[in-house]
C-alpha cells in the first residue's frame, strides 16, 4: 500500500509538470483609549444573503482553489511591537517595520482600529481605519518588495476600553454610545442559560486582553444586520492592499471567565431561528439543560459547527471576491479533542472554508519535564496532517518565556520541534503575542529558515507511513461531550500518538472522513472510537476484507452510531470475533477475508498518557515507568498480534522521535532528540551512532542521503547502504536534524 502512495504521489506530480498591544490610531468620532492586547485563547449560515460584493456562501464542503503565490508556504511572521530594547515613543511605526525585515521577517502581522474595535464597524471611524491601513500597506509594499502585510481582525469579539472605569461591572453613565452591548444588545450570542455574552473586566477570572475598564461582547455569526456590516468590512479591508487577514476566534462561546461555564453558545433568537430554519427542528427556549439522547439537542451540537463554517466560508469568498490572491488565515487555539466541541470550531473544517490555519498552542513556555514535550509534538502532527490533507501549510502561535537563564535553551528546542513538524514559525516571548524571546536567536533562525525553506516547506510533502491513527469527531462530540472530565476517548487518541512516536513507528492521522484512504494504509488504529456509522463501519469491514489490519481498543469501542445513539452490540462485533458484554479483558486476534483484526477492551494508550501525564508541567505527577509499562504492553499484546511491520526501524531510544515525508524526488526524515529533558532542563543529551534502517517504496532506488543539522551551515553527505527495499544508515543527533533522501528517477 506503501507502493500506492508512492506511485500516486508521482503521478500527480508528473501530470502537473507537463501579542502585544496594537499601536494606538486616531480615529475620528471615537475616544481613543488605551491599546487592548492581542488574545490569546484555550478556549473558540446562510440566511439572507448581505449586498453589495458579499459573495453568497457555497456548501462548506469543499477546499477553496489554492492561489498561484504560496508566500504562507514560506512565512516567517512578525508582529513589529515586539522589541523590548524599543521605546515606542521614540519609533515610527516605518521605522519598527524596517527592523522587522532587517530581522528577515518577510511577513508582518498588524493592528488597527479596524482589528476588533466594534467602533470601527462602519461609518468614518472605519473609513479613517482603512486610509490607515492603505499607506501602511503601500509602504511595505514599496519599501520591501515581496514582505507581505497581513491584519488581525477578531469579527467575533469586540472589546471596547474605557466602558467600565467605575469597576462596577456595568457601563457608565455617559458611554452608553460606546457600549455595543447596549446600542446592539440582539447581536451578542447567547447561552444556554439565557444570558447573553458580555462581559467586563472587572468580572471574575477574566483573559488579559478583557482590560479591567473594558466591555468584551462576544457576537452571533447569525444575526442579519451584524453579518452584513461584518462581510462588508471584510470586502473594504480587501481592497486595501493588504495581502491577507489573520482572523482571530472564529468560536461560540462555552466558558470565558468564572461566571460564564459550559454555555453551548449560541442560543440568540437569531441563531434559533436560523437553525429552525435549516433543519426544520426548535429547540427550546433558554434555560435549559443539555440532552444528549434528544434528537434536536444531538442536531443542534453539529448545527454549531456548521454555523461557524458557513459564516467562514462566506468571509472567505467575500474577500476572494475583491481580490483572488487574498488569504484569509484562521487562528485557533482548538486542537483535536472537546474544544472542538465546546467552541464549534473543527480544525477539520476550518481548512475547508479558508486558506490555512495559524494553530495556536502552549505547552513549553519553560522548561517542562520529558512527556511534555512528546504532547506538544503530537498535539502538532495530528493539525499538520490534517493540514497536510488539504494541501495546505501550518502556521503556529506559540509561546516561550523570554528574560530567563535558560530561555535560549528552551527557543532553539522549541523552535527544532515546531519546524520539524512542518510548521512556519510565530513565537512570543510572552503571553500577548509582542514579545520576541530572544532577538538575536530570531535573526539566526529566520536567516536559517530562509536559506532551507525547500527542506523545510516543500509543497509536496506527505507523511510516509503505512499506519494510519483514526481521529472520530463524533467520538468527540457525542462520546466526550465537551467535557475534560470525561474525555477518556481523547486521552486515548493522543496517547496512541506519543506512544507510537516513542515506539518509533510512523503513523498519519486520519478522520472519519477520509475512510476513502484506507486503501494507502497496510494498518489502521482506532484509539477508543466509540462512534461510528453504519456507512463508516462498512468501509472499515470491506477494507480488511482486501486485506488491511485493523486495531481497536476500549470496552464500548463501535458500540454507539454517529450521533452516540447505543447499539445492541458492536457495530464490528463480526470483526472482533466477539460480542459486547462477553469481552474478558485479553486481546482478541483473527483473520477476516485477507486481512486481520485485533481488538482489545484494554486502553493501554489510555493508560498511558494518564502515566505520563504530560500536563503536569513539573512531572511530579508523572510515573515513567508506568507509562513504559502501558508502552511495552500496547507492543507486546496489541501490535504484535497486528503483524505489522513499521517503515522505519532503529536502536534508537524512545527519547529519540523520527518523523518520515515522502516527497516528488524522494524521502524526508526529520529527527527530534528528547532524551535526557527533565523539569527545568531543555538541553537533549546528544546522541551519537544511532542506526537507522528505512523501508523503501518498491523498486526505488537511493541516489544520494545527506543531512542537515538544526542550524547548521549546510547539508553534509552520510554513508548508507541499500539492500533491495531496505535503506540503512547511522547518525549522529544533537538536537534535530534533517535528512534528505534523494531516489533514482524511476526511468533510470
Amino acid at each position: 500500500m506503501r507502493t500506492l502512495l508512492f506511485l500516486t504521489l508521482l503521478l500527480s506530480l508528473t501530470l502537473t509538470a507537463c501579542g502585544r498591544p496594537a499601536p494606538v490610531t486616531t480615529t475620528p468620532g471615537v475616544e481613543n483609549p488605551a491599546p487592548v492586547p492581542a488574545r490569546v485563547t484555550e478556549t473558540p449560515f446562510a440566511a439572507s444573503p448581505a449586498p453589495g460584493t458579499v459573495v453568497p456562501p457555497s456548501s462548506g464542503t469543499t477546499p477553496l482553489a489554492p492561489s498561484s503565490t504560496d508566500w504562507t508556504r514560506t512565512a516567517r511572521i512578525v508582529t513589529p511591537y515586539d522589541y523590548p530594547e524599543v521605546d515606542f515613543t521614540d519609533w515610527e511605526w516605518e521605522d519598527l517595520i524596517d527592523q522587522a525585515v532587517a530581522d528577515g521577517a518577510n511577513v508582518i502581522l498588524d493592528w488597527t482600529c479596524a482589528s476588533d474595535g466594534w467602533e470601527c464597524l462602519s461609518g468614518p471611524p472605519l473609513e479613517a481605519a482603512l486610509e490607515e491601513i492603505r499607506q501602511r500597506a503601500d509602504y511595505v509594499h514599496t519599501r520591501h518588495p515581496g514582505v507581505r502585510y497581513i491584519m488581525y481582525v477578531g469579527p467575533l469579539e469586540a472589546v471596547t476600553e474605557g466602558v467600565d472605569k467605575d469597576g462596577d461591572g456595568q457601563v457608565d453613565p455617559g458611554q452608553e454610545s460606546r457600549s455595543l452591548a447596549m446600542q446592539h444588545p440582539d447581536w451578542a450570542q447567547v447561552g444556554i442559560d439565557g444570558r447573553p455574552a458580555v462581559f467586563y473586566g472587572s468580572m471574575p477570572e477574566m483573559p488579559f486582553w478583557v482590560c479591567e475598564t473594558c466591555e468584551d461582547v462576544w457576537l452571533s455569526p447569525a444575526h442579519p444586520e451584524f453579518r452584513r456590516l461584518t462581510l462588508e468590512k471584510a470586502a473594504r479591508l480587501a481592497s486595501t492592499g493588504l495581502d491577507g487577514l489573520w482572523f482571530d476566534v472564529p468560536f461560540l462561546t462555552f466558558d470565558f471567565g468564572e461566571g460564564w461555564q459550559s454555555q453551548w453558545a449560541d442560543l440568540s433568537p437569531a441563531a434559533r431561528a436560523l437553525f429552525h430554519q435549516q433543519t426544520g427542528l426548535t429547540l427550546p427556549t433558554p434555560p435549559f439543560e443539555p440532552d444528549w439522547e434528544d434528537a434536536i439537542w444531538q442536531e443542534y451540537v453539529a448545527w454549531r459547527y456548521r454555523l461557524i463554517r458557513e459564516f467562514v466560508d462566506e468571509y472567505a469568498r467575500t474577500v476572494h471576491a475583491v481580490n483572488p490572491e487574498f488569504r484569509l488565515i484562521m487562528e485557533s487555539s482548538v486542537q483535536l479533542g472537546p474544544l472542538s466541541t465546546q467552541y464549534a470550531a473543527s480544525p477539520l473544517d476550518l481548512p475547508m472554508v479558508s486558506d490555512l490555519t495559524a494553530h495556536e498552542l502552549g505547552g513549553l513556555e519553560r522548561p517542562y519535564q520529558y512527556y511534555a514535550y512528546l504532547d506538544f509534538l503530537s498535539a502538532l502532527l495530528a493539525w499538520r496532517h490534517v493540514d497536510m490533507s488539504f494541501g495546505q501549510p501550518s502556521w503556529l502561535l506559540s509561546y516561550v518565556e523570554a528574560g530567563h537563564p535558560d530561555t535560549l535553551d528552551l527557543a532553539r528546542l522549541h523552535a527544532a520541534i515546531v519546524l520539524g513538524a512542518g510548521f512556519n514559525y510565530y513565537t512570543s516571548g510572552d503571553e500577548g503575542m509582542s514579545r520576541v524571546v530572544d532577538p538575536e536567536f530570531r535573526r539566526a533562525l529566520f536567516s536559517w529558515i530562509a536559506a532551507h525553506e525547500e527542506t523545510l516547506y516543500a509543497p509536496t510533502l506527505r507523511p510516509y507511513a503505512n499506519v494510519a491513527v483514526l481521529y472520530s469527531q463524533a467520538t468527540v462530540d457525542y462520546r466526550d461531550r465537551g467535557d475534560w472530565e470525561i474525555s477518556d476517548r481523547t486521552d486515548a487518541f493522543y496517547g496512541t500518538l506519543s506512544l507510537l512516536l516513542e515506539s518509533h513507528i510512523p503513523f498519519e492521522v486520519l478522520s472519519e472522513r477520509q475512510m476513502e484512504r484506507l486503501d494507502e494504509f497496510d494498518a489502521l488504529i482506532l484509539p477508543q472510537v466509540e462512534a461510528l456509522s453504519d456507512a463508516q463501519a462498512e468501509s472499515l469491514r470491506a477494507w480488511v476484507q482486501r486485506g488491511g489490519t485493523l486495531i481497536v481498543t476500549g470496552e464500548e469501542a463501535t458500540l454507539y452510531d454517529e450521533r452516540g445513539n447505543p447499539r445492541p452490540d458492536y457495530a464490528l462485533a463480526d470483526l472482533f470475533g466477539v460480542h459486547f458484554g462477553e469481552a474478558d479483558w485479553q486481546v482478541y486476534a483473527q483473520g477476516v477475508g485477507a486481512g486481520r483484526v485485533v481488538y482489545t477492551p484494554l486502553n493501554d494508550e489510555q493508560e498511558y498518557l494518564w502515566a505520563a501525564a504530560p500536563w503536569d508541567e513539573s512531572g511530579e505527577e508523572s510515573d515513567p515507568e508506568y507509562a513504559e509499562e502501558m508502552r511495552r504492553a500496547f507492543l507486546e499484546e496489541i501490535w504484535a498480534e497486528a503483524g505489522v511491520a513499521p517503515l522505519l526501524e532503529t536502536d534508537a531510544p524512545p527519547s529519540v522521535v523520527f518523523l518520515p515525508y515522502i516527497r516528488e524526488d524522494g524521502l524526508s526524515l526529520r529527527a527530534l532528540n528528547f532524551t535526557g529533558l527533565t523539569y527545568g532542563n531543555a538541553v537533549p543529551a546528544p546522541q551519537e551512532g544511532l542506526t537507522v534502517r528505512l523501508t523503501l517504496p518498491t523498486g526505488a532506488r537511493v541516489a544520494s542521503v545527506r543531512a542537515l543539522d538544526f542550524l547548521g551551515d549546510a547539508f553534509y553527505n552520510i554513508g548508507y547502504t541499500q539492500e533491495s527495499d531496505s535503506l540503512s544508515f547511522s547518525l549522529d543527533l544533537d538536537r534535530a536534524a534533517w535528512i534528505e533522501i534523494r531516489l533514482a528517477p524511476l526511468s533510470e
